[in-house]
């Protein structure tokens, strides 16, 4: 009986069942039903047909969830995230005004969750002690020529061969698949984006972002701000100045930077988030901006949760966290310097005293960075409990 359900299950009703088991993290489940769903889609329509490229991107999104699930790296994110690595974009179509063009027909609006304390704790976290400590870059290797290029896993051979071999899609890591479906939406939504359709172009920056997300995961970060600042790019375009969904990804702007040891870079954008945050609160709090606020009335009308005293309590919760990996970046920064300072120091002493004493040269090598400055790493990770009563919060928010 339940194959022959399958069978019957439309490519509509798959890509809606996908996203729901996304927002509740349930990822195993989540990728079966988007794999049908692009299966089916490729079949029907071609493989680059504009009608796949929702599937391909929120199929390649619960493969980066599937990914991080396996590494056993999963937490929660921060500015509009959301409950899992799906819900924002829900949001992103709707404030476009143009679902009537989705062929694939998206799902009711809801509230862009903003939330706390690093990009869902992915190796993220472990990258921050090792790329700020030694202040070194981890460079991608020179494969290719252009920007758009796989950061890390892929060979580059997605776009032609993705569709061709889903169901034999166990043999490839699914950060790789995950890029390669990205990949994939991303020349389709090129395409359609540049006959001018917004909710082509808020589907693209989407795109841009999640494959900035797997960059993160390949720890190819210089990469992952180049993706990232494409997705700022049309976001500022599309929406206002105090969108959550551009804190959120100025603060990925801000992680990624701070993974490559950008630090001033890193400190810009984390501040350019706090700031749009209190921005933010600043107009939720003034009964005259309120009342006539696109983004408050389309939330009220999407969830019967939803309230505006809710979502200042909650940014401004989000605010003390921001301005603390703010104090990170700087700790980390000046502690860098001081390194630097030591290490000079040691280096001309030494010079200068080539005959000295070696025990007194010894002494004054300085230790590895890492081991100096690993107590500033502040690793936040919530219990388990923790986590499934957060996530149920925001998912009722």
């Amino acid at each position: 009986m339940a194959d022959v359900e399958e069978v019957t299950q439309t490519p509509s009703e798959l890509l809606a069942s996908g996203r729901r088991n996304l927002a509740v993290r349930d990822y195993n489940a989540a990728t079966e039903a988007l794999a049908k769903a692009c299966e089916l889609l490729a079949k029907e329509h071609g493989d680059t047909a504009d009608q796949c490229a929702e599937a391909y991107l929120w199929y390649g999104k619960a493969l980066l969830g599937l990914s991080r699930e396996e590494s056993g790296v999963l937490g929660d994110g921060m500015p509009g995230t959301g409950n899992a690595d799906g819900e924002e974009d829900d949001d992103n179509e709707e404030e476009n005004g143009e679902n009537g063009e989705e062929e694939n027909g998206e799902s009711e609006a809801e509230p862009v969750k903003v939330e706390a304390d690093g990009v869902k704790k992915s190796k993220a976290d472990d990258g921050v002690k090792k790329s700020e400590a030694e202040s070194t870059t981890k460079d991608e290797p020179a494969s290719s020529s252009t920007a758009d290029d796989q950061p890390g896993p892929s060979n580059g051979e997605a776009a032609d061969e993705s569709m061709a071999d889903l169901e034999n899609d166990d043999d490839v890591d699914n950060l790789q698949l995950a890029w390669e479906m990205l990949d994939l939406a991303r020349s389709i939504l090129r395409r359609r984006a540049a006959g001018g359709g917004a909710a082509a172009r808020a589907q693209l920056a989407d795109v841009h972002l999640a494959l900035g997300e797997v960059a993160l995961e390949s720890e190819t970060y210089d990469k992952a701000v180049v993706d990232m600042q494409s997705c700022l790019e049309i976001q500022k375009e599309l929406y206002s100045s105090d969108d959550r969904r551009i804190a959120e990804t100025h603060y990925q702007i801000g992680l990624a930077n701070s993974l490559a040891s950008n630090f001033e870079d890193a400190i810009t954008h984390f501040k350019n988030a706090a700031n749009i945050l209190e921005t933010r609160i600043k107009t939720l709090e003034n009964p005259a901006t309120v009342k006539d606020d696109a983004t408050v009335k389309k939330h009220s009308t999407a969830d019967p949760f939803y309230s505006v005293e809710g979502e200042i309590k909650e940014l401004k919760e989000l605010l003390p966290e921001i301005q603390e990996k703010i104090q990170d970046m700087m700790d980390y920064k000046t502690e860098t310097k001081k390194r630097l300072a030591e290490t000079l120091f040691s280096s001309n002493g030494e010079s200068s005293h080539l005959n000295g004493a070696g025990s007194s040269s010894s002494e004054a090598k300085p230790k590895p960075a890492a081991s100096d400055i690993s107590h500033l790493i502040k690793r936040k990770r919530k219990s388990s409990e923790g986590e499934e009563a957060s996530s149920a919060k925001r998912a009722n928010t």
